[in-house]
């Protein structure tokens, strides 16, 4: 064992970190298909245990066999663990274990956790991981309790907490899964705490760790400075805030309102939507959706009978995801916003990439462009395939299926389950490397020879346009 530990380590770090979630999606595998686990009356088989853990740990929402019909009171609480461990991560969990208990992690380990978590350093390493795990139960138990006011009533108080429990971890973890059944929360659409709370810890999760740390900061300088008088001292204090944690909190905020404006624009008087509804639930609907998007997975409508605009422009709000550092996934608010960014600089005919009276670094920026690049090649190899064993399947249910999945989305228009065997483990290794990144698996996948340097030739010319 000491041997295997020694060897383990020695591993390049996108390694490990692979390894850790596949261990995980094992082992949950294992579990979840255990008798034990499962209703009397479940049709599951290993394979859908096997994708279901793929999609808990990749907190996606994806399913074969629903969690309601298919698992026992036991088989959901391992459901959660995996959410759990998806969202944080097996690393950055058992590192805050070791850490409570008193003990070092390694340098190693620290950079480990440091790419894991996507920061940019080591620094009070300790008071971060356990920051992560204790801030994120406080608002998880918060968000539970609130929840609780609508389901304790409706479910009685031990279904009624464990339910408010289950879809309070499952938002804040951007996991999408339900233990309600198959229609995720159609039947709450026009719900006022579900229509808030799921949003709100939608947002917490995915706006990333590092952002939360930082706004906490300037929170807590408003609070000893007493600095919130007014509109311009708060946009100060706005502007105190580090450059990375602008740009997401910016992006994140007009995706949401762009979203939500082009759902309404689409669907405001369409029947299978939100036609029939008033003024004011038309908003909550439609800002449900808009927060959704940003890789929870869970729906209060029915995305089968959206406008095909509606579905198309869902799409790209998909393929964009949550921010770095967090539970949500997708390419990422950042990584996209850079892309847009070098798109404009381009236009304009600059040769530095500025954003907020900075400029970026070449490699940043070039990073960027290679993984949303990399999602857009990665989509179009998974929607051939599919198509290849469920050619039947009109192309933008396809489409749909395949960004939710990479984007760990979760969004469904009921075709999952459908899907032949090939193109559920299409949809897998989509949820897989949607979590991880496609630059993390490269980098372990790639063969680098440490003693190759990167060679400067002579500069060559390509005609290009």
């Amino acid at each position: 064992m000491t041997t295997i530990i020694r060897r383990f380590n020695d591993w390049p770090i996108p390694i490990k970190i692979i390894l850790s979630f596949a261990l995980v999606i094992f082992l949950g595998s294992i579990l979840l298909s255990m008798p034990f686990s499962q209703l009397d009356s479940s049709e599951a088989n290993y394979f859908d245990h096997l994708f279901g853990a793929v999609s808990m740990v990749a907190v996606t929402g994806l399913f074969t066999q629903p969690v309601a019909h298919t698992y026992s009171f036991i088989g959901q609480v391992f459901v959660l663990l995996l959410i759990k461990l998806g969202g944080l991560g097996l690393i950055t969990i058992v590192s805050a274990v070791v850490l409570q208990f008193g003990r070092r992690v390694s340098i190693q380990g620290e950079v480990t956790l440091q790419q894991a978590l996507n920061r940019k350093d080591r620094t009070d390493f300790k008071y971060y991981i356990l920051s992560i795990v204790k801030y994120t139960t406080l608002i998880e138990l918060i968000g539970a309790s609130i929840m609780s006011i609508h389901f304790v009533p409706a479910f009685g108080w031990r279904d009624g907490l464990f339910t408010s429990v289950f879809l309070t971890i499952s938002a804040f973890n951007n996991a999408g899964f339900d233990n309600l059944g198959t229609a995720s929360l159609q039947p709450y659409m026009t719900n006022p705490i579900i229509n808030t709370v799921i949003p709100v810890l939608i947002i917490l999760g995915g706006l990333g760790f590092s952002v939360w740390f930082d706004i906490g900061k300037r929170f807590k300088s408003l609070l000893l400075y007493k600095d919130w008088k007014d509109w311009r001292s708060l946009k100060r204090n706005y502007r105190h805030l580090n450059l990375h944690s602008r740009l997401v909190i910016k992006w994140t905020f007009w995706l949401i309102i762009g979203a939500m404006f082009l759902f309404m624009l689409s669907e405001w008087n369409h029947p299978e939507t939100i036609g029939t509804l008033s003024l004011i639930d038309k908003f909550q609907v439609s800002f449900f959706q808009a927060v959704t998007l940003r890789t929870a997975g869970f729906g209060t409508v029915n995305y089968a009978e959206l406008h095909m605009f509606t579905l198309m422009v869902f799409t790209v709000f998909m393929f964009i995801g949550g921010s770095p550092g967090g539970t949500a996934g997708g390419a990422k608010t950042s990584t996209v916003a850079l892309a847009v960014i070098l798109l404009s600089s381009e236009i304009r005919g600059l040769s530095n990439v500025n954003y907020k009276h900075h400029t970026l670094k070449t490699e940043i920026v070039k990073r960027a462009l290679v993984i949303v690049v990399m999602f857009v090649l990665l989509n179009f190899v998974a929607i051939s395939i599919i198509t290849i064993f469920d050619g039947h399947v009109p192309l933008q249910f396809i489409f749909f299926e395949s960004i939710s999945a990479f984007g760990t989305v979760g969004l469904s228009a009921d075709l999952t389950p459908t899907l032949s065997r090939y193109s559920q483990t299409v949809i897998m290794f989509a949820m897989f490397i949607g979590r991880l990144g496609p630059i993390t698996i490269f980098t372990a996948l790639a063969n680098q020879d440490k003693k190759k340097k990167d060679v400067k030739y002579a500069t060559g010319e390509i005609l290009i346009g």
